[in-house]
């Protein structure tokens, strides 16, 4: 894992319409500095050359990949890309999973592995890094001056956190090229507005080429305590109700994480939990006294460097997770609780899974991370909208056999729903950086956050080039429309067919008439159950492209003044068809 992505977040993408025939290297080569590379996946050197993806699940498809070496390199690539109506999406670390980036298909991969480097004044406590830094590279850095740091345009969770806060609160500035092709610098002092949006939701913005952090003293002399415990599945409920026993008390120098997989032999579950405590060990033995009473069958505590940490986990074992290339099916959640009830019952469907596919190697993989200094940041001060969320929990199909992708995702996203439903919050609350891409905005951003985002995204990227992960406004999965959220914007419809342009108009309802109209009526059930239109009772008529074109020419002829007017006239057109009121639910 010390290969994790530093910003992999910072896989900050642009959308324009896909041109898969354009000759990339005579239409970009005469704008790029002499140490920029352009690349085609028929060059011989392509996968050693090019950041492969950690994921391939649901990846994005390009004609070719361009390597910038300086910044100008970047705005060069965007305005042409823009003016040639290019796809393109920025790649650095290549950790993104999110399916939302299946939907760029024959654009341009602008790799920044260039943009790699790692710098700390070790005086003034700030660690800069590029783009495409990772871990490893700033890990002896750190620890070789005493210092330490534990990801970061989502959030950038660690085990740290009960101590420093989440990553993006030790951020102090970042350097971004923007949609213009401008590079400004975003801080508390400069551009605060777009600081605190990339403290969350950065990809949606631009192209973040480096950024400072405050760094700390190493806690406890750099030395951290590293235990491992290994249960079988009959310790099943116990175990949840030992970690149970947290909920509440978690000290602030205590990080856990429960990893469930399938006996390589038997195919039956063993659970392992690991902690790092961040203190004496003979405090830390004393704290996880909950799982050493539960008699493990195996165990190990050992004091080990902080940056020995990862490669000490869970008995040194690796588990696939630095390997590219991996084919994941991920779906997660954010918990406030841990309900024992449901966690067993999980683990003993999971068994009953591993034994009728024996190709499935799924996992659960939980993050219980104290929050203290998580919390100690006010909710408003950043974008990020997950700072009351205890344990992050991730649902991971790992496996080759593509037979199976139906019943695999029948099963995460059913049990997704499960641990929804005794998570403690009201909505799915999802960390960008682990959701599968099927969530939406709401689960992403919180309602509470969408509208300063989107304002902010009006300001930065008022032609949407920056969202191929986890956009801040939706997105149909099947012809790439933005359903849009509240008023009509003009510049926006104007750039629509006439079949779409209802649509940028009508953001509240008529997403769920667009999905019928692409007869799927999984989505529309989907929307229909998921809290994502709240406000408004449901539309779901069979609406063809003539009747999308009409609602159109009514609206340009204005005589629909309000949307309330369009969608009654719409239905009144679609043979007398009623419409619901826009009232609560």
């Amino acid at each position: 894992m010390a290969q994790y992505g530093f910003l992999f977040l910072l896989c900050i993408h642009s959308l324009i319409a896909a041109s898969s025939s354009a000759d990339i290297k005579s239409l970009f080569g005469p704008s790029l500095s002499p140490g920029a590379a352009i690349l085609l996946p028929s060059d011989a050197n392509y996968s050693q050359e090019v950041t492969q993806r950690w994921d391939v699940f649901v990846e994005p498809g390009y004609i070719g990949t361009i390597k910038p070496a300086i910044e100008s390199d970047i705005q060069n690539i965007i305005q042409i890309a823009t003016r040639n109506k290019i796809s393109f999406l920025h790649t650095g670390g290549g950790h993104g999973i999110s399916t939302t980036l299946g939907r760029l298909q024959n654009g341009v991969d602008v790799d920044l592995g260039n943009f790699d480097s790692v710098h700390l004044d070790a005086k003034r406590n700030l660690l800069t890094v590029g783009g495409a830094a990772v871990f490893s590279q700033a890990i002896d850095v750190l620890y070789g001056a005493g210092k330490e740091l534990r990801a970061t345009l989502g959030a950038g969770l660690g085990k740290l956190q009960g101590l420093h806060g989440l990553l993006i609160d030790s951020l102090q500035s970042v350097r971004i090229i923007t949609a213009s092709g401008r590079i400004v610098t975003a801080s508390e002092k400069e551009n605060a507005d777009l600081f605190w949006g990339v403290r969350g939701a950065g990809f949606n913005f631009g192209v973040v080429t480096s950024a400072t952090y405050k760094v700390y003293e190493a806690t406890s002399q750099g030395q951290v305590v590293n235990a491992d415990f290994l249960y079988p599945a009959i310790a099943n409920q116990s175990v949840w109700e030992a970690l149970e026993s947290f909920d509440t008390n978690l000290p602030s120098q205590l990080a856990l994480t429960a990893f469930v997989l399938p006996n390589v032999t038997t195919r039956s579950p063993l659970i392992a939990i690991n902690a790092v405590y961040y203190g004496p060990k003979a405090q830390g033995i004393r704290l996880l006294e909950p799982f050493v009473a539960l008699k493990p069958i195996q165990s190990n505590v050992s004091i080990v460097p902080w940056k020995q940490e990862l490669d000490a986990a869970f008995f040194g074992a690796t588990n696939g997770a630095c390997v590219r290339r991996n084919r994941v099916n991920i779906y997660s959640l954010g918990l406030k609780r841990t309900d024992v009830a449901t966690w067993t019952s999980h683990l003993n469907a999971l068994a009953d899974f591993y034994v009728k596919y024996p190709a499935y190697q799924g996992r659960l993989l939980a993050e219980r991370f104290p929050t203290q200094g998580v919390l100690a940041v006010p909710d408003a001060q950043t974008a990020y909208p997950h700072r009351q969320v205890k344990i992050q929990l991730n649902l991971e199909g790992w496996y080759n056999d593509s037979s199976i992708d139906s019943p695999v995702t029948a099963f995460l996203q059913s049990w997704r729903a499960k641990f929804q439903q005794t998570s403690g919050f009201a909505d799915l609350s999802v960390y960008t950086g682990y959701g599968h891409g099927d969530e939406g905005p709401e689960a992403w951003y919180s309602r509470r956050k969408l509208g300063r985002l989107g304002g902010l995204k009006k300001r930065w990227d008022p032609k949407q080039l920056f969202s191929w992960y986890d956009p801040i406004l939706r997105v149909c999965h099947v012809c790439g429309v933005f359903l849009r959220f509240g008023v009509f914007d003009a510049e926006f419809f104007e750039r629509k067919s006439p079949e779409q342009k209802v649509l940028a108009f009508v953001g509240s309802g008529i997403g769920r008439v667009h999905f019928q109209h692409h007869k799927l009526n999984e989505h529309v059930d989907h929307y229909h159950n998921e809290p994502h239109f709240p406000q408004y009772n449901p539309i779901v008529l069979p609406l063809s492209a003539d009747l999308y074109h009409m609602a159109w020419l009514k609206v340009s002829s204005q005589r629909a003044k309000s949307e309330d007017q369009a969608i009654r006239t719409i239905l009144l057109e679609s043979k007398g068809e009623k419409y619901p009121p826009h009232q609560p639910r």
